[in-house]
């Protein structure tokens, strides 16, 4: 198991993609609104001002946007694995979260070990911006 301060490394399957921080996350989330479900994705939580991701020559992140084109999700054109989901809009002026998400399914699972889970909707619970742009299995949970 990895200390809490040791940086963590988390790398797509072909390893053109590294995406480095700090430490271990407070908690991994298995989100579970309808893009994660499909991702699979296990989320944890960093201020982008924490995060470094590192490329090989000629690596390309793709981005996948949608809806309230609030979030990208990034993941590696080489072997399709998502990285990390990344905030597009500019961080808010009352204070508020302001958070990036690494997909901790690319970590070594030792590193993570005794890392707390949750299975939440999402890292913060938002009021939908617009009904026209949420994915129709999500107006559910509104």
């Amino acid at each position: 198991m990895a200390d809490e301060s040791t940086p963590i490394r988390s790398s797509c399957h072909c390893s053109a993609i590294t995406v480095i921080v700090p430490r271990l996350p407070d908690h991994i989330n298995h989100c579970q609104c309808t893009i994660c479900r499909r991702y699979g994705a296990a989320w944890g939580y960093y201020h982008p001002d924490e995060v470094k991701i590192e490329t090989k020559p000629n690596a390309v992140t793709k981005q996948y946007i949608w809806g309230d084109r609030d979030i990208s999700f990034n993941f590696c054109d080489t072997c399709g694995c998502v990285l990390y989901w990344w905030p597009l809009q500019p961080p808010p002026t009352d204070g508020g979260e302001y958070k990036m998400g690494l997909n901790t399914s690319n970590v070594n699972p030792e590193v993570l070990r005794f890392v707390d889970r949750k299975y939440e909707y999402s890292w913060v619970k938002q009021p939908l911006r617009s009904k026209e742009t949420a994915h129709q299995d999500d107006l559910a949970e509104y």
